[in-house]
């Protein structure tokens, strides 16, 4: 044989061997290499979200580690259970910082699949380049008619609309006595893509029930002094705000309402409101202030109820929004498991049109779309406490005005 044939022979057995490698079924060799699962999170380690953003940090940490405990997930692809290793990455608390998170995690971590932050334009700016890499992307918290326009076809989301929770607001007030019916009543929300949808909302809403607001002015994101907007409540007589900021904006407008010696009987804050930090930080000043929730511990799903006992244990309160992020990556792993592989693809469609039942919201169903609905809750703070509004418990509380004294 000629040493040209020789080496055009031993060529093509190269490309032969490269070619069964790459045509070997996904259990083959990379199922040899393949040692855990990797499940990427994007999340508002530093800027004005951290509050918020670390419940649903704990929450995908116990969520994984509740997995592992139990041998981690069988991939039929690969023919084992491997466990799950979860990495997260900060996006700053800002849009562009989640697109740099979700680039980061999929370019550098070569994540499996990848879990959301709980801001919306965050987790947009995330889902652009997770839809680029085609890596599936399972947001909670973020508006579902937000998310529903954008067309994705590698990302699902469980949340509420803004239509129905704008809606909240109003529904409480047509239970009210009229003479605790607001007349007057103001809208004041964050000047982002988050603010304006919400803000949409409540006047499509408010108009559908001939209500106008006194006065409906956005701020700045970012804001530090709300003194300009409080004097031009004080002025219009204004009796109720519903509001949406941050944690540190919502402690900061309260502590300014009350140096100006302003007393609204309904303030309804959406975003800030509901971290524990918030009535902790403000005492008794959070008293009759009322806040949303994503989640009710006390819905009888499966481990609800344990997971709120083991938040308490670790930090002396109550969430109401880690049951929604547990159940995100509880999810996510069921979904694993179901489609019987890491790919993105077979992932996605493992979710997109499928319920998964027996979760710690109780049995999810998403559309052909990839979307979930969840209703936002509505509670009152007391004295500490958390007393429902929306859905009305009226064996448990009834909403009580502020008095004059607040």
């Amino acid at each position: 044989m000629s040493k040209k044939k020789g080496l055009f022979l031993a060529g093509m057995g190269l490309f032969c061997l490269v070619a069964a490698v790459l045509l070997m079924p996904y259990g083959g060799a990379f199922a040899a290499e393949k040692k855990e699962i990797l499940i990427g999170a994007v999340n508002s380690m530093t800027g004005e979200n951290v509050l918020t953003a670390a419940e649903c940090k704990w929450a995908y940490e116990q969520a994984i580690d509740d997995v592992n405990a139990k041998g981690g997930i069988f991939v039929k692809d690969l023919g084992k259970k491997l466990p799950v290793k979860l990495i997260f990455a900060d996006d700053k608390s800002m849009p562009d910082g989640g697109a740099a998170a979700m680039e980061r995690l999929i370019k550098v971590n070569h994540v499996d699949l990848a879990l959301s932050s709980n801001i919306t334009p965050i987790n947009l700016a995330a889902a652009t380049v997770a839809e680029k890499y085609k890596v599936y992307y399972s947001i909670a918290t973020s508006w579902l008619d937000f998310v529903e326009k954008e067309h994705y076809k590698y990302v699902s989301d469980i949340f509420t609309d803004t239509g129905d929770a704008s809606k909240t607001p109003f529904r409480i007030w047509e239970k009210l006595p009229a003479n605790e019916v607001p007349k007057r009543p103001a809208l004041l929300v964050e000047d982002s893509p988050d603010g304006q949808g919400f803000a949409g909302g409540f006047r499509a809403n408010a108009k559908e029930r001939g209500i106008k607001f006194a006065i409906d002015e956005p701020f700045n994101v970012g804001a530090n002094d709300f003194s300009a907007q409080i004097l031009k409540y004080k002025a219009a007589k204004v009796d109720a705000l519903l509001t949406l900021m941050s944690p540190e904006q919502a402690i900061l407008l309260v502590r300014q309402f009350q140096e100006a010696g302003l007393r609204l009987p309904y303030l309804h804050g959406w975003k800030g409101f509901w971290p524990r930090q918030f009535e902790q930080t403000l005492g008794k000043d959070s008293n009759y202030i009322i806040h949303d929730g994503f989640w009710n511990s006390n819905n009888g799903a499966p481990g609800s109820a344990e997971l709120q006992k083991r938040f308490v244990k670790q930090f002396g309160q109550d969430s109401v929004s880690v049951g929604l992020s547990y159940v995100n990556a509880q999810m996510l792993c069921m979904a694993i498991e179901r489609a019987g592989s890491l790919n993105s693809e077979k992932v996605r469609d493992a979710v997109f049109g499928h319920e998964f039942k027996g979760t710690v919201m109780g049995d999810v169903k998403y559309n052909e779309k990839g979307l979930a609905f969840t209703p936002l809750l509505a509670l009152q703070w007391m004295n500490g406490e958390r007393m429902p509004i929306y859905p009305p418990d009226l064996k448990v509380w009834k909403f009580h005005p502020a008095p004059a004294t607040w």
